[in-house]
């Protein structure tokens, strides 16, 4: 946390630099590696801080304060190289043997095809919204794989240097504009055989209960990466409410006498409101976390149930965020909407985040709906 504020100056600086060019500043970038904030969740044995799921939650919350898509680029860092600890140690080597630093990317549209010949495979795709790819030296895509007839035979995870990659600059959003999350594009590449697994083993936890490994690679990822997602989101909430409570004493609301917001009970109870909801999406995603690392740190599988609740955790944080957000915008006035207004920002930022993929309230809640009653689960991980 302490490099998080010795390095979060650097960072809110480049705010409009990466608003206005849709990917992050080379300052920031290199912010980023110099605090090895990309690193919390790499492997001590290469160099990594090996932190656990809280510690990342924190960092994110507290990022998010300066520059939102910092904070969501570096989440995607440290996830992405938490799933790569599942390749075998050849391609680990190969990635952080010597650069530890090394930052990964992963998108998980299972948008190519892979099609096996001598020593590996053969990889075609267009993947949409890569993280972060402008930067990272690596990326984890998702391919489907064919057989001679074509035919779709399996899933597979693929760890491609994004040197070998086609950048097509797809991202055009109101939000997150900065995160720079464009399309990596390969025509029949070739990944040799270390570098890729099955996607039953990208989404294994049979480490879970593997007390030869460190806590942080028994963690369960898919769950701790919606987790840290989620943790950005509640963070963007925390930093627009800062942002509302500290320019409140110099604001009027307008039709109204009022010179100042705070003499407003009106405004008063509407902020406590949704302070109280802000206080309780962050909530969920420390309970998801100390849930995640308890089970980590005793060598525990956590059962599919609760592996259910943690989705539902981290899409209940970024819902009630969200509506607090709105609540938020109402409370400062008009002026939220001025593009020199930081609160817009966090407004976009926050919506645009919190419709991603992994965070979906919806299915969150038929996840743990369903958890009491034993259903199907509808994801293909959790």
């Amino acid at each position: 946390m302490g490099r998080v504020h010795k390095f979060g100056p650097v960072l809110a600086e480049g705010v409009p630099e990466g608003e206005r060019e849709r990917r992050l500043p080379e300052a920031t970038v290199q912010a980023i590696d110099d605090s090895q904030l990309g690193m919390v969740w790499t492997a001590s044995a290469y160099g990594g801080l090996e932190g656990d799921v809280r510690t990342l939650s924190e960092v994110a919350k507290a990022l998010s304060r300066y520059c939102p898509s910092t904070s969501w680029v570096v989440n995607n860092i440290n996830g992405s190289n938490l799933l790569a600890a599942k390749f075998p140690k050849a391609a680990l080597d190969e990635v952080f043997g010597s650069d530890p630093g090394a930052k990964l990317a992963s998108i998980f549209a299972a948008a190519g095809t892979a099609v096996r010949t001598e020593g590996g495979y053969l990889l075609t795709g267009s993947w949409p919204y890569g993280t972060g790819i402008l930067h990272n030296d690596w990326a984890i895509l998702v391919a489907k794989e064919l057989d001679g007839d074509g035919e779709a035979v399996g899933g597979l995870s693929l760890l491609v240097p994004v040197a070998d990659l086609a950048i097509e600059d797809t991202w055009h959003t109101v939000g997150m504009r900065a995160t720079g999350s464009r399309s990596a594009v390969l025509r029949e590449a070739f990944v040799p055989e270390h570098r890729v697994i099955s996607g039953e083993a990208q989404r294994s936890r049979e480490s879970a209960t593997d007390t030869t490994l460190p806590p942080l690679l028994r963690t369960a990822a898919i769950a701790a990466m919606a987790t840290v997602c989620a943790s950005v989101v509640v963070g963007i909430g925390q930093a627009a409410q800062a942002l509302v409570i500290a320019e409140a004493p110099k604001r009027g609301i307008a039709p109204s006498r009022y010179t100042s917001q705070p003499e407003s009970q009106t405004f008063v109870s509407a902020l406590g409101k949704t302070a109280l909801t802000i206080d309780a999406a962050e909530l969920h995603v420390n309970r998801a976390a100390e849930v995640l690392d308890e089970a980590a740190s005793t060598a525990t599988a956590l059962p599919d149930a609760e592996l259910c609740r943690i989705r539902g955790d981290a899409g209940q944080a970024v819902n009630l965020t969200t509506i607090a957000l709105d609540e938020l915008m109402w409370a400062h006035g008009a002026g939220a909407f001025a593009e020199s207004n930081m609160l817009q920002q966090y407004w976009r930022d926050a919506n645009t985040a919190a419709r991603h993929a992994m965070l979906n309230p919806r299915i969150g809640q038929e996840l743990y709906g369903g958890s009491f009653f034993g259903l199907d689960i509808v994801v293909p991980s959790l």
